[in-house]
């Protein structure tokens, strides 16, 4: 899935950390869904690029986010919010 271009001007800001500590922060289109949130993750880092499994959470306390991977990134909360990324365990 190709995550396009950062939006000039609008959009949602979100803040990702990665499991190494390296922070990423991209605009995306609030009618995007939770999946191009994903997508970005794998495009972003190597690990993940080589197929390497993540589970990314948000929220206090923070939920998993894969049952919401078809819902826009405005309906799920995530407009303004920090995503957490961890490998998932072997």
């Amino acid at each position: 899935m190709d995550v396009g271009v950062e939006p000039s001007t609008g959009g949602a800001r979100i803040m990702i950390r990665m499991p190494d500590g390296k922070r990423l922060v991209r605009k995306f289109n609030l009618e995007e869904s939770v999946k191009m949130v994903y997508a970005f993750v794998s495009q972003s880092h190597d690990d993940a690029k080589n197929g390497k499994e993540f589970v990314m959470k948000a929220g206090f306390p923070p939920k998993d986010l894969i049952s919401k991977v078809d819902d826009t990134i405005q309906s799920s909360g995530l407009a303004g919010d920090s995503v957490t990324v961890r490998w998932k365990e072997d």
